[in-house]
């Protein structure tokens, strides 16, 4: 099951790459993939860039919490998260602007920008659902 989501994650996230483009990051420091885009990546975006970064990130999260609930060659992963959805289950439930605002809110503080994004989600995420 670790496997599986690895390679999801990096599937998702070599598609984000070719969305974001390899040049607009301003960071000095070699990256070893996208999974490991930090603050000062973050602060490079674009509000598209953003916004692209976060809907994959969210969509990702998704799939690979409805995959541990026992899906199938035959399962739709579209319907899966619909009814993840509806039950509340939701690993971010919340809209892109609000993870958005929490990244931006997070990365003002210069000693946060080597912080890589997916941790910033996780902890946001999990303080969004504790509170």
């Amino acid at each position: 099951m670790v496997g599986s989501y690895g390679r999801r994650w990096w599937l998702g996230t070599i598609g984000l790459v070719f969305v974001l483009g390899s040049g607009s990051a301003a960071s000095s420091e070699p990256r070893q993939g996208p999974e490991q885009l930090a603050g000062t990546d973050w602060k490079g975006f674009g509000s598209k860039e953003k916004e692209a970064y976060l809907a994959g990130f969210i969509a990702g999260a998704a799939l690979v919490r409805s995959d541990s609930g026992g899906m199938g060659a035959d399962t739709i992963p579209s319907r899966k998260i619909d009814s993840m959805r509806a039950a509340k289950r939701l690993p971010f439930p919340y809209s892109v602007s609000v993870y958005a605002s929490q990244l931006d809110d997070y990365y003002w503080w210069e000693n946060h920008l080597g912080v890589p994004i997916v941790d910033v989600m996780a902890r946001t995420g999990l303080q969004l659902r504790t509170h």
